[in-house]
Protein backbone atom coordinates (compact mmCIF):
# COMPACT_ATOMS: atom_id res chain seq x y z
CA UNK A 1 0.00 0.00 0.00
CA UNK A 2 1.45 3.67 -0.83
CA UNK A 3 2.37 5.31 1.99
CA UNK A 4 -0.27 8.43 2.99
CA UNK A 5 0.85 11.80 1.68
CA UNK A 6 -1.83 14.18 3.43
CA UNK A 7 0.69 14.05 6.50
CA UNK A 8 4.09 15.08 4.36
CA UNK A 9 5.49 18.38 5.21
CA UNK A 10 8.38 20.46 4.43
CA UNK A 11 10.47 22.46 7.24
CA UNK A 12 13.09 24.23 6.03
CA UNK A 13 15.96 25.69 8.40
CA UNK A 14 15.94 29.10 8.62
CA UNK A 15 18.99 29.31 6.30
CA UNK A 16 17.23 27.21 4.18
CA UNK A 17 20.43 24.87 3.49
CA UNK A 18 18.46 21.87 4.68
CA UNK A 19 15.22 21.03 5.49
CA UNK A 20 13.12 18.28 7.49
CA UNK A 21 10.76 16.07 5.57
CA UNK A 22 8.29 15.03 8.00
CA UNK A 23 4.69 12.63 7.72
CA UNK A 24 6.60 10.12 5.18
CA UNK A 25 7.78 6.31 6.22
CA UNK A 26 10.55 5.43 3.95
CA UNK A 27 10.18 1.63 4.37
CA UNK A 28 7.54 1.03 2.22
CA UNK A 29 6.78 2.50 -1.35
CA UNK A 30 5.76 5.73 -1.97
CA UNK A 31 3.25 7.44 -3.60
CA UNK A 32 3.63 9.78 -7.08
CA UNK A 33 2.32 12.76 -4.92
CA UNK A 34 4.75 11.62 -1.98
CA UNK A 35 7.91 11.33 -4.79
CA UNK A 36 6.56 14.38 -6.01
CA UNK A 37 6.89 16.67 -3.15
CA UNK A 38 10.31 15.36 -2.04
CA UNK A 39 11.72 15.87 -5.46
CA UNK A 40 10.38 19.32 -5.45
CA UNK A 41 11.93 20.28 -1.68
CA UNK A 42 14.95 18.63 -3.03
CA UNK A 43 15.60 20.79 -5.73
CA UNK A 44 14.74 23.94 -3.52
CA UNK A 45 17.11 23.03 -0.51
CA UNK A 46 19.62 20.42 -1.49
CA UNK A 47 19.77 18.39 1.82
CA UNK A 48 16.70 16.75 2.73
CA UNK A 49 16.49 15.27 6.70
CA UNK A 50 14.15 12.15 7.27
CA UNK A 51 14.15 11.29 10.83
CA UNK A 52 12.15 8.01 12.75
CA UNK A 53 12.86 5.82 9.83
CA UNK A 54 13.62 1.83 10.48
CA UNK A 55 14.82 0.18 7.36
CA UNK A 56 17.05 -2.26 5.74
CA UNK A 57 19.70 -2.35 3.52
CA UNK A 58 16.89 -3.44 0.93
CA UNK A 59 14.42 -0.55 1.59
CA UNK A 60 17.42 1.96 2.04
CA UNK A 61 17.84 1.11 -1.82
CA UNK A 62 14.32 0.81 -2.98
CA UNK A 63 13.89 3.95 -1.94
CA UNK A 64 17.12 5.59 -3.21
CA UNK A 65 15.97 3.77 -6.77
CA UNK A 66 13.29 6.17 -7.10
CA UNK A 67 15.77 8.66 -7.87
CA UNK A 68 18.17 6.93 -10.49
CA UNK A 69 20.24 4.07 -10.79
CA UNK A 70 23.03 3.66 -8.01
CA UNK A 71 26.49 3.53 -8.58
CA UNK A 72 28.51 0.59 -7.43
CA UNK A 73 31.49 0.87 -5.16
CA UNK A 74 34.82 -0.30 -5.95
CA UNK A 75 36.04 -2.26 -3.04
CA UNK A 76 33.79 -5.30 -2.07
CA UNK A 77 35.36 -4.97 2.27
CA UNK A 78 32.99 -1.72 1.74
CA UNK A 79 30.22 -2.97 0.76
CA UNK A 80 26.81 -3.98 3.05
CA UNK A 81 25.71 -7.31 3.39
CA UNK A 82 27.05 -8.19 0.27
CA UNK A 83 25.43 -5.10 -1.66
CA UNK A 84 27.39 -4.30 -4.33
CA UNK A 85 25.39 -0.15 -4.27
CA UNK A 86 25.21 0.23 -0.53
CA UNK A 87 28.69 1.95 1.04
CA UNK A 88 29.45 1.34 5.06
CA UNK A 89 30.84 4.38 6.59
CA UNK A 90 32.09 2.93 9.69
CA UNK A 91 35.03 2.26 12.01
CA UNK A 92 33.55 -1.39 12.75
CA UNK A 93 34.93 -4.16 10.92
CA UNK A 94 31.78 -6.25 8.89
CA UNK A 95 32.54 -9.53 9.89
CA UNK A 96 33.80 -9.36 13.62
CA UNK A 97 31.47 -6.35 14.36
CA UNK A 98 34.76 -5.37 16.84
CA UNK A 99 36.20 -1.56 16.21
CA UNK A 100 38.95 -1.25 13.22
CA UNK A 101 42.53 -0.89 14.45
CA UNK A 102 43.31 2.86 14.24
CA UNK A 103 46.73 1.64 12.60
CA UNK A 104 45.22 -0.20 9.73
CA UNK A 105 46.29 2.05 6.24
CA UNK A 106 42.50 1.26 5.09
CA UNK A 107 41.02 2.61 7.85
CA UNK A 108 43.02 5.16 7.95
CA UNK A 109 42.58 6.44 4.59
CA UNK A 110 38.96 5.88 5.00
CA UNK A 111 38.96 8.21 7.89
CA UNK A 112 41.10 10.82 6.52
CA UNK A 113 39.01 11.22 3.55
CA UNK A 114 35.35 11.15 5.02
CA UNK A 115 36.82 13.63 7.75
CA UNK A 116 38.08 15.93 5.12
CA UNK A 117 35.80 18.02 3.17
CA UNK A 118 34.51 15.80 -0.18
CA UNK A 119 32.35 15.43 -2.86
CA UNK A 120 31.23 11.77 -2.67
CA UNK A 121 32.48 9.99 -5.78
CA UNK A 122 34.11 13.26 -7.48
CA UNK A 123 36.97 11.10 -8.87
CA UNK A 124 34.02 9.21 -11.27
CA UNK A 125 33.90 10.43 -14.98
CA UNK A 126 29.70 10.51 -14.51
CA UNK A 127 29.42 12.60 -11.35
CA UNK A 128 27.18 11.14 -8.84
CA UNK A 129 23.69 12.99 -8.96
CA UNK A 130 22.58 12.50 -4.91
CA UNK A 131 24.00 10.46 -2.26
CA UNK A 132 21.50 9.07 0.82
CA UNK A 133 23.28 8.70 4.64
CA UNK A 134 20.91 6.21 6.96
CA UNK A 135 22.61 6.36 10.39
CA UNK A 136 22.34 2.87 12.20
CA UNK A 137 24.95 3.63 15.23
CA UNK A 138 25.97 6.66 16.71
CA UNK A 139 28.26 7.59 19.06
CA UNK A 140 27.38 9.11 22.55
CA UNK A 141 29.40 11.99 21.67
CA UNK A 142 31.00 13.60 18.07
CA UNK A 143 30.71 12.24 14.87
CA UNK A 144 28.18 14.71 13.28
CA UNK A 145 28.38 15.34 9.51
CA UNK A 146 28.76 18.88 8.42
CA UNK A 147 27.30 19.98 4.90
CA UNK A 148 28.31 22.90 2.62
CA UNK A 149 26.19 24.55 -0.40
CA UNK A 150 28.96 25.26 -2.74
CA UNK A 151 26.06 27.10 -4.34
CA UNK A 152 25.59 29.65 -2.07
CA UNK A 153 29.56 30.07 -2.18
CA UNK A 154 29.95 30.48 -5.41
CA UNK A 155 27.18 33.31 -5.48
CA UNK A 156 28.99 35.24 -3.12
CA UNK A 157 32.17 35.52 -4.78
CA UNK A 158 33.36 39.06 -6.97
CA UNK A 159 32.13 38.66 -10.92
CA UNK A 160 36.00 39.21 -11.42
CA UNK A 161 36.40 35.85 -8.98
CA UNK A 162 33.82 34.32 -10.74
CA UNK A 163 34.76 34.81 -14.36
CA UNK A 164 38.18 33.49 -13.20
CA UNK A 165 36.67 30.54 -11.70
CA UNK A 166 34.40 29.73 -14.77
CA UNK A 167 37.31 29.06 -17.21
CA UNK A 168 39.18 26.38 -14.95
CA UNK A 169 39.39 22.39 -14.90
CA UNK A 170 40.10 20.43 -12.10
CA UNK A 171 41.46 16.81 -12.31
CA UNK A 172 39.71 14.62 -9.55
CA UNK A 173 41.51 11.74 -8.38
CA UNK A 174 40.13 8.92 -5.61
CA UNK A 175 44.14 8.48 -4.95
CA UNK A 176 44.53 12.22 -3.69
CA UNK A 177 43.84 11.64 0.07
CA UNK A 178 46.33 8.62 0.26
CA UNK A 179 48.83 11.04 -1.33
CA UNK A 180 48.62 13.73 0.68
CA UNK A 181 48.53 11.81 3.32
CA UNK A 182 51.58 8.90 2.54
CA UNK A 183 49.65 5.93 2.76
CA UNK A 184 50.09 2.92 0.59
CA UNK A 185 48.01 3.22 -2.67
CA UNK A 186 44.43 1.20 -3.05
CA UNK A 187 44.85 -2.13 -5.14
CA UNK A 188 45.29 -2.10 -9.21
CA UNK A 189 42.37 -3.10 -9.73
CA UNK A 190 40.77 -0.39 -7.66
CA UNK A 191 42.78 2.36 -9.39
CA UNK A 192 41.88 0.99 -12.98
CA UNK A 193 38.63 1.25 -12.29
CA UNK A 194 39.26 4.53 -10.79
CA UNK A 195 41.26 6.70 -12.99
CA UNK A 196 41.48 10.35 -12.69
CA UNK A 197 39.18 12.63 -14.56
CA UNK A 198 38.51 16.36 -15.32
CA UNK A 199 35.83 18.62 -14.51
CA UNK A 200 35.19 21.76 -14.56
CA UNK A 201 35.47 23.93 -11.10
CA UNK A 202 32.24 25.59 -11.45
CA UNK A 203 29.24 23.34 -12.34
CA UNK A 204 25.72 25.06 -14.04
CA UNK A 205 22.86 23.38 -12.96
CA UNK A 206 19.75 22.93 -14.55
CA UNK A 207 18.03 24.81 -11.98
CA UNK A 208 20.20 27.71 -13.00
CA UNK A 209 22.40 27.69 -10.04
CA UNK A 210 26.38 27.60 -10.30
CA UNK A 211 28.08 25.38 -7.93
CA UNK A 212 32.16 25.06 -6.82
CA UNK A 213 32.75 21.05 -7.86
CA UNK A 214 35.85 20.67 -5.28
CA UNK A 215 36.59 19.12 -2.38
CA UNK A 216 39.17 16.19 -0.88
CA UNK A 217 39.52 14.64 -4.71
CA UNK A 218 40.48 17.34 -6.42
CA UNK A 219 43.98 17.02 -6.98
CA UNK A 220 44.89 19.58 -9.71
CA UNK A 221 43.98 22.42 -12.01
CA UNK A 222 45.14 22.11 -15.64
CA UNK A 223 47.87 24.64 -16.61
CA UNK A 224 48.59 25.15 -13.10
CA UNK A 225 51.36 23.63 -10.83
CA UNK A 226 50.44 21.74 -7.84
CA UNK A 227 51.20 24.17 -5.46
CA UNK A 228 49.22 26.98 -6.98
CA UNK A 229 46.70 25.08 -7.80
CA UNK A 230 46.44 23.31 -4.02
CA UNK A 231 46.69 26.79 -2.69
CA UNK A 232 43.48 27.99 -4.69
CA UNK A 233 41.60 24.89 -4.32
CA UNK A 234 42.50 25.85 -0.41
CA UNK A 235 41.21 29.30 -0.21
CA UNK A 236 37.66 28.19 -2.37
CA UNK A 237 37.25 25.29 0.24
CA UNK A 238 37.57 27.19 3.04
CA UNK A 239 35.29 30.00 1.90
CA UNK A 240 32.46 27.42 1.18
CA UNK A 241 32.62 26.17 4.85
CA UNK A 242 32.19 29.50 6.21
CA UNK A 243 29.67 29.31 8.66
CA UNK A 244 26.91 30.97 6.42
CA UNK A 245 27.29 28.14 4.02
CA UNK A 246 27.40 25.47 6.37
CA UNK A 247 24.47 22.53 8.22
CA UNK A 248 25.92 20.66 11.20
CA UNK A 249 23.56 17.50 11.42
CA UNK A 250 23.99 15.77 14.65
CA UNK A 251 22.75 12.14 14.04
CA UNK A 252 20.24 10.31 15.75
CA UNK A 253 19.71 6.19 14.44
CA UNK A 254 17.23 5.79 12.40
CA UNK A 255 17.52 9.37 10.80
CA UNK A 256 18.42 9.62 6.70
CA UNK A 257 19.97 12.17 4.92
CA UNK A 258 19.61 12.90 1.27
CA UNK A 259 21.97 15.54 -0.33
CA UNK A 260 22.59 16.85 -3.69
CA UNK A 261 25.96 15.15 -4.64
CA UNK A 262 27.16 18.43 -6.97
CA UNK A 263 27.01 21.08 -5.25
CA UNK A 264 27.30 20.17 -1.41
CA UNK A 265 30.73 19.61 0.20
CA UNK A 266 30.38 17.39 3.53
CA UNK A 267 32.56 15.71 6.00
CA UNK A 268 32.22 13.89 9.24
CA UNK A 269 33.19 15.24 12.53
CA UNK A 270 35.70 13.84 15.00
CA UNK A 271 34.85 11.65 17.43
CA UNK A 272 36.67 8.46 19.85
CA UNK A 273 37.56 6.12 16.92
CA UNK A 274 38.66 3.65 20.05
CA UNK A 275 35.86 3.43 21.79
CA UNK A 276 32.81 5.33 19.68
CA UNK A 277 30.61 3.21 17.10
CA UNK A 278 29.46 4.79 14.05
CA UNK A 279 27.87 2.90 11.11
CA UNK A 280 26.27 4.42 8.33
CA UNK A 281 25.09 3.41 4.75
CA UNK A 282 25.35 5.00 2.16
CA UNK A 283 23.72 4.37 -1.20
CA UNK A 284 24.56 7.38 -4.38
CA UNK A 285 22.51 8.09 -7.68
CA UNK A 286 25.02 7.43 -10.40
CA UNK A 287 25.98 9.96 -13.14
CA UNK A 288 24.35 9.65 -16.46
CA UNK A 289 25.72 12.70 -17.89
CA UNK A 290 29.14 14.68 -18.24
CA UNK A 291 29.09 17.85 -15.67
CA UNK A 292 28.63 20.81 -17.46
CA UNK A 293 30.64 24.31 -17.00
CA UNK A 294 29.11 27.55 -16.75
CA UNK A 295 30.56 27.48 -20.54
CA UNK A 296 29.36 24.15 -21.56
CA UNK A 297 31.11 21.04 -21.98
CA UNK A 298 34.77 20.63 -21.41
CA UNK A 299 37.00 20.30 -24.59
Amino acid sequence: MDSPVTSISVHPNPSEIAAEVTGVDLSGPLSAEAVSTITEAFGKYRILLFTGQSITVEQQIAFSQIFGALEEFPTPEDRAEGYRTVLRVTNIERDTGKIKPLDDPVHRSFTLGTSSWHIDSSFRMLPSAASFLYAIEIPDDGGDTMFADTTLAYASLSEKQRTTLDTLVVLHDFAETRRRHNLPPRSLAVRNATPPVRHPLVAARPNGRRALFIGSHAAGIEGMSYKDARLLLDDLEKAATMPQFTYRHQWQPGELIMYDNICVMHKAMPYDLTRGRRLLHRTTIAGTSDLVGTRGPIP
